[in-house]
């Protein structure tokens, strides 16, 4: 595998979408068996999310060189699900809106995923 390909493969866009993928999955089977996850399992893929989407905000506004503000940190906790798009569509123009849906899509389809697994479980299928 060369240098290239497995730099994109973890570069932080795939990371951040296959983490928003396989922790929605968790959601979706906690919420089918009516139990609340555990706190390591909440508190985790909280803490995940925002280290990866900071990665990728750092990593894509040096790319376009753009400033960040002083604790973007605490920015993106309070209003990423705001600040994301507007960042997308103002970087990108039209284009951004392909980002919104490709995240949009593997947050909902993990959680579906999820909801399926769980089904064919608590159902006894699998």
């Amino acid at each position: 595998m060369s240098h290239s390909l497995l730099s994109q493969i973890f570069s932080p866009t795939v990371l951040l979408y296959a983490f928003a993928f396989t922790s929605q999955i968790g959601h979706g089977i906690y919420s089918v068996t009516e139990g609340d996850p555990p706190r390591v399992f909440t508190v985790a893929s909280g803490i995940g999310f925002l280290w990866i989407l900071g990665w990728w905000m750092r990593r894509d506004s040096r790319l376009r060189s753009i400033p960040w503000i002083y604790d973007m940190g605490m920015f993106l906790y309070m209003v990423w699900p705001f600040l994301m798009p507007y960042y997308l569509i103002k970087t990108r123009g039209a284009w951004g809106l392909l980002g919104i849906l490709g995240f949009a899509g593997a947050y909902i389809g993990g959680l579906i995923v999820g909801v399926i697994v769980a089904s064919l479980f608590v159902q006894g299928v699998v």
